[in-house]
């Protein structure tokens, strides 16, 4: 894909839907990257500058997802550090919640909530 951000591994068969800019928001910073759709997952891939601080890529399989919604933004000084200062893309999971900085995070959220409800019920 380039020199800074890299290709997701994808099983046999997964084939991506649309790929975003994003940033995960942790408590303290962000770790920027890129946000995938995949037919099986939500995964994020962090750009090769942070792979190098050891941040590996998340996956969130369809079947481990709770609910995808979006957290307001927080007016606090501190918060902005993690990107809190905006609204979040919130993607919930049954070991907790994963939070990520993204452009139109309501029509992401929406978009992501039509995939999952196309993996539980296939046409």
């Amino acid at each position: 894909m380039g020199l800074i951000n890299l290709e997701p591994t994808l099983h046999a068969g997964e084939q991506v839907r649309w790929r975003r800019p994003a940033a995960l928001s942790l408590e303290q910073r962000l770790i920027t990257g890129t946000l995938y759709l995949t037919s099986e997952a939500v995964l994020f891939m962090p750009n090769r500058l942070n792979r190098r601080r050891d941040m590996v890529s998340t996956r969130l399989p369809f079947g481990s997802l709770k609910a995808v919604d979006t957290v307001a933004a927080q007016l606090a000084l501190a918060a902005k550090r993690a990107g809190a200062g905006r609204r979040r893309l919130r993607v919930s999971t049954s070991s907790g919640a994963h939070l990520f900085v993204i452009n139109h995070p309501e029509q992401v959220a929406g978009e992501l909530r039509a995939a999952l409800r196309e993996w539980i019920e296939p046409a």
